[in-house]
């Protein structure tokens, strides 16, 4: 056997099984990378969770809490305006009402009052105007 020989069947070697195994060996070694990353991804990602997952529940049962008492709040606000709105429109009745009293009663003094007679003052006598005799 000759040197030439040997070295065609070590290069044949090495270029048939060593180029193959070169490859193998990168592939394996890509997959094996993106293997470790994806499971740092899901390590990461159920730490997250259990981390985050809790504190987000508590947030939402205390929004959703917030939510009912605003609403609670927005009700009662309701009912007091629909409540003022009512002793308002009673207050109206009865100023209504007292001003109409108030005309009345004013009429009546002002007949009354035509008939009197006023002193230099402005005031009113016992004395009556001529021809007006009290007639009530």
């Amino acid at each position: 056997m000759e040197i030439g020989e040997i070295v065609t069947y070590v290069i044949t070697a090495l270029g048939g099984g060593g180029a193959g195994w070169l490859v193998n060996w990168k592939w394996n070694r890509r997959k094996n990378v993106a293997s470790v990353k994806a499971d740092e991804i899901a390590t990461m990602k159920k730490a997250m969770e259990d981390f985050y997952d809790p504190l987000l529940k508590k947030q939402n049962e205390r929004i959703a809490q917030q939510d009912k008492r605003i609403a609670e709040l927005e009700n009662e606000i309701k009912a007091s305006r629909d409540e003022r709105a009512k002793m308002e429109a009673s207050y109206q009745k009865q100023i209504a009402d007292l001003q109409k009293q108030i005309t009345d009663i004013s009429k009546a003094l002002g007949i009354r009052a035509v008939k009197q007679v006023r002193n230099s003052k402005g005031q009113f006598t016992s004395e009556t105007v001529e021809g007006t005799a009290d007639e009530n």
